[in-house]
């Protein structure tokens, strides 16, 4: 079974758990709440998918065309990248428009590492009751990672349109210690490397800037 294959699968099965429990989400917002991804029977696919790997719920309801995913990349406490937008259209209703699923991302190290320089693999993908997207990125950190940790939400948290927020990420360094790492900028400063995820609510004719 290939990784796309294997990301979709585990969200579908996250899909099933968490539709008889979703939040009412106030209109014109975005509301995100975090999923232990490995939980119960889910933790068979966590060789699969790797220690850095992560899920949310994702619920919107309102005006919105889409919910789009976007990456930085963080470097000395610098962002110095922005990534591809990655977007998955919400569901058209009487008076508004919602959204009611999942985003998912794998991060694994690419098989074409060298001495000099780690490689990532980036999966992610959305998917809802009604249809499932992903996407797989590579990323050259341009320096060999020495250790890795994650960058996880605690707390469902629920922003305005437009407005984005972030959801996932993950640290890693060229050296034997990481901070303590959250997604605020000031503890992103004292990152060596980072990547973080951010989610909002746009228009499809929205360019990402």
């Amino acid at each position: 079974m290939g990784m796309l294959r294997i990301v979709l699968f585990v969200l579908s099965s996250l899909l099933l758990l968490s539709c008889s429990n979703s939040e009412r989400t106030q209109p014109g917002m975005l509301h995100i709440e975090s999923v232990d991804l490995f939980a119960g029977d889910a933790q068979k696919f966590k060789p699969f998918l790797g220690d850095m790997s992560g899920a949310v719920k994702v619920s919107y309801e309102g005006k919105k065309e889409t919910i789009r995913a976007v990456v930085e990349v963080w470097e000395n406490g610098v962002k110095t990248d922005i990534g591809q937008a990655f977007d998955t259209m919400t569901r058209a209703s009487t008076n508004n428009r919602h959204y009611d699923g999942q985003f998912l991302i794998s991060v694994r190290e690419s098989d074409a590492n060298n001495e000099a320089s780690t490689r990532y693999v980036v999966t992610s993908a959305f998917a809802d009751d009604s249809e499932q997207s992903s996407v797989r990125t590579e990323l050259d950190a341009g320096r060999k990672h020495m250790a890795r940790g994650l960058i996880q939400l605690h707390d469902s948290v629920q922003v305005s349109e437009g407005e984005q927020v972030a959801v996932w990420g993950m640290q890693a360094t060229d050296e034997n210690a990481m901070h303590v790492m959250d997604f605020s900028p000031e503890r992103l400063k004292l990152a060596k490397w980072a990547l973080i995820v951010k989610l909002s609510t746009v228009d499809g004719t929205e360019v990402e800037k």
